[in-house]
């Protein structure tokens, strides 16, 4: 037998999760590198290509989302955008189940690796062209805390932290280090060395010509700092509970339920709410976090989260990112900045 993601169910294997790392940055590593997804601006900032304007695709790639945010469990249940009650396996990625995990070690969860172009590349791609360095730079931490604050095992490929390019390279195994330095005191990123080598690249040379030209795309410190610091603040909420780790599916199950979801839902927010118990690895009863891949704030309410008395969380009303701290909680809802990942915290 085939050792495929399906057929490892139940072996306690992690395989990398390409359902999330699509959904996330639209297209896939074969084609479509200016689709746009979750966290590239489909729909709320699109970028003039066609199709980038789907709000049924947007949806799709939501409810690919929230069965990544699970670990990938097959099993798990959730109300798909049509409003049916579904599982994880019941949402579909091309032909095949979208969710195929037993519990969520068995899912590793990425947006990019060393393969295929960087989170950068991608973001750079697929933005508007007039999108500001700022947008593209909440861009890529709005696709890292979808990998940093679901179940399972996050994985991120070296410098995404500090915005890395290879400058467009898909493949740089063997492009040595003018194009794989990573510049670790964050004064520049990579972007703009050259068009990459002919071997993987030369295809899609028109498309890159004009972009890796363009001195106003390249980030500065400040940017590099901010993606930096968001990083790192992530991290350190994912380790502040352990209800950003449960360890098996009927953990997950129990704990972790979807808001703003069904047909009337807010396209372009996704939003968890995590419960369970305070201990000493858990300081807090209830979790709830809203990814807004949108260009405008918006509030999302529900019934669950009255009388809940959230507050933003530490880590984040400490951040060095102004935005998110503007975020708020009231009454039955909270309100999240476009282009924003905000974590709210009750006791």
């Amino acid at each position: 037998m085939n050792a495929t993601q399906v057929n490892l169910y139940g072996q306690g294997i992690g395989t990398f999760n390409d359902r999330i790392r699509d959904a996330v940055r639209g297209g896939n590593p074969f084609g479509g590198l200016q689709e746009q997804g979750f966290a590239t601006g489909l729909v709320g900032l699109p970028n003039g290509q066609k199709g980038n304007t789907d709000t049924a695709k947007l949806l799709q790639l939501s409810d690919l989302i929230r069965v990544g945010l699970t670990g990938n469990l097959r099993d798990y249940k959730l109300t798909n955008a049509a409003g049916q009650t579904v599982t994880g396996a019941g949402i579909k990625y091309g032909d095949a189940p979208a969710g195929y995990a037993a519990s969520p070690r068995e899912a590793i969860n990425y947006a990019s690796a060393h393969d295929n172009q960087t989170l950068f590349d991608a973001v750079l791609l697929k933005a508007p062209q007039n999108a500001t360095g700022a947008q593209r730079t909440r861009m890529q931490n709005l696709a890292n805390s979808i990998i940093l604050l679901g179940q399972g095992l996050p994985f991120s490929t070296s410098g995404d932290d500090l915005l890395r390019s290879k400058s467009f390279d898909t493949d740089s195994y063997n492009s040595g280090d003018w194009f794989n330095t990573i510049d670790w005191t964050g004064t520049t990123n990579g972007f703009g060395r050259g068009l990459p080598l002919a071997e993987k690249n030369a295809d899609n040379w028109p498309l890159y010509r004009p972009i890796l030209g363009n001195a106003a795309l390249q980030p500065g410190p400040a940017d590099i700092g901010r993606a930096f610091d968001a990083y790192r603040e992530f991290l350190r909420v994912r380790y502040s509970s352990d209800l950003f780790r449960m360890a098996t599916a009927a953990q997950v199950q129990q704990g972790l339920t979807f808001l703003n979801t069904g047909p009337r839902q807010i396209p372009g927010v996704i939003a968890m709410k995590l419960s369970g118990a305070v201990t000493a690895t858990n300081p807090y009863r209830n979790i709830v976090v809203v990814f807004n891949g949108g260009g405008k704030a918006v509030t999302v309410t529900d019934a669950k989260l009255a009388g809940l008395n959230l507050s933003l969380h530490p880590v984040l009303a400490a951040s060095t990112d102004a935005v998110v701290k503007t975020s708020t909680y009231a009454g039955n809802g909270v309100t999240v900045p476009g282009l924003t990942t905000a974590v709210f915290v009750g006791k």
